[in-house]
């Protein structure tokens, strides 16, 4: 898998660096449990009521963290299926290994579709924060933004949207492993079995190598997207106790 770029970063590196004095005051068990909508521990004691800037930014840290979650999902379906199933328990249930390579693209299809609307909504965010501040820049860049978003991803929440309201997703190479798996069931054709292992590696290596460019491409919107919302995002963030006036935030470094 392609190393995270440091760029990827900024948005999560700017939220921690305004964050910090308050995760100073507050360090205790259960600090970032709000954040992740995780119930504080009992008789936790009360810490420092968050400035309005450090509420923005944690609401950005979220935003954020909820992205990286799904993408990261996306690299585990990869790596299960880079990883073939051994238990018995599958055989015992019924289940071959082309339910095996179905249920993880079908799954990676859905999280892929969560990853859009995260994305979606981040952006949505973004939006009204430059409208509010009047920031026609910034407007433009999220018009933008949407507009990659909507080109990349667009395929594969059609095909999502086709595996839920239409039909159950399929592609040859699976229907070809289901005919072989049908054939060679219950002892029956045992001189297909060969084929049958041959078509299952075919059919593994074609969504592994799939899966991995579909992650590529991904990897480089999300960091795009991370970009150009943290620039957006440090222009106009609320003034800090004792930073005076409402003067905002320089733009991030690069």
């Amino acid at each position: 898998m392609k190393k995270v770029p440091k760029e990827y970063w900024e948005l999560f590196r700017l939220a921690q660096q305004k964050l910090l004095p308050l995760i100073r005051q507050s360090a205790r068990p259960g600090l970032l449990n709000p954040v992740f909508g995780i119930p504080l521990p009992k008789d936790s004691p009360a810490g420092p009521e968050p400035s309005a800037s450090e509420r923005y930014w944690l609401r950005w840290f979220q935003e954020g963290a909820e992205i990286d979650s799904s993408r990261r999902r996306l690299d585990q379906a990869l790596a299960y299926l880079s990883h073939g199933p051994k238990s018995r328990a599958l055989h015992f249930h019924g289940l071959s290994e082309a339910d095996w390579v179905r249920y993880h693209v079908e799954v990676y299809l859905q999280e892929t579709y969560i990853l859009f609307e995260r994305l979606k909504h981040l952006l949505r965010g973004v939006q009204k924060v430059a409208t509010r501040g009047l920031d026609k820049e910034g407007l433009g860049s999220v018009k933008r933004l949407r507009r990659v978003l909507d080109d990349t991803l667009s395929a594969f929440v059609k095909a999502r949207g086709s595996n839920v309201h239409e039909r159950r997703f399929q592609d040859e190479g699976l229907k070809n492993l289901d005919t072989l798996v049908l054939l060679t069931g219950a002892g029956k054709m045992r001189k297909l079995r060969t084929l049958r292992k041959a078509q299952h590696i075919a059919v593994l290596r074609k969504w592994q190598k799939q899966l991995l460019a579909n992650n590529r491409v991904i990897l480089a919107l999300c960091t795009t997207i991370f970009q150009g919302s943290t620039a957006i995002l440090a222009r106009h963030e609320p003034s800090r106790p004792g930073a005076g006036g409402g003067a905002a935030s320089p733009r991030t470094s690069r």
